[in-house]
């Protein structure tokens, strides 16, 4: 039976595979965990892939320049990637999930290549606060996400915020996600509804 791995922040431990869903209160919150998290994989010799709008991303780079992180080797290296959330998600402004797979699964390759042997994942998806994508269509998309990822040697941590998306949305996460991050609290996710994934056909990244 696989080992969990440490997180970064407090307790909290993953499994390889896992597909998590994080909702926060706020940025300062979010920064706090999320950036601890990367610098755990960053220590640990994985590559870290973060994917989010720009404001998010230099706050990223602050938290980890404060705490000693070299950024210009690292992202110089390719063993930290961040990338804007419209060219990991959109295509000329509409979201195309066929695309998103498609780039997760070159990374995956290109991970596989670069000889990492785990990559750690964090999406910051208040992009989604504009009104898109449909609801349906995003909670199909992570659905199918956490099919894809079990089993593989990543992490995936897609980061909410609770004041910043519709409720709607925040259901789909919960629905989709088999372990939460609410707060400073991380759990197994008592909304997840795994029958979801059995609607789906067998996919695969790699």
């Amino acid at each position: 039976m696989p080992e969990p791995t440490d997180f970064g922040y407090g307790n909290f431990r993953f499994l390889w595979g896992d597909h998590i869903c994080a909702i926060f209160d706020d940025h300062a919150q979010q920064m706090e965990i999320m950036s601890s998290f990367i610098a755990a994989g960053l220590q640990g010799g994985q590559r870290c892939l973060w994917v989010s709008p720009r404001e998010s991303a230099e706050a990223l780079r602050v938290a980890l320049s404060e705490i000693g992180a070299d950024l210009a080797t690292l992202e110089a290296s390719g063993q930290l990637l961040i990338i804007s959330e419209v060219e990991f998600y959109l295509q000329d402004g509409i979201f195309e999930p066929e695309r998103t797979l498609d780039l997760l699964r070159t990374l995956l390759q290109d991970n596989q290549r670069e000889g990492y042997a785990t990559m750690r994942v964090a999406s910051d998806v208040s992009w989604l606060r504009e009104g898109r994508p449909d609801p349906e269509l995003w909670e199909s998309f992570e659905a199918r996400l956490t099919r894809e990822v079990a089993g593989l040697p990543l992490v995936m941590v897609c980061q909410y915020a609770r004041r910043q998306v519709s409720g709607s949305l925040l259901v789909a996460a919960l629905r989709t996600h088999p372990a939460v991050i609410l707060g400073d609290t991380f759990r197994q996710n008592p909304f997840y509804l795994d029958s979801l994934l059995g609607m789906l056909g067998p996919q695969e990244v790699v």
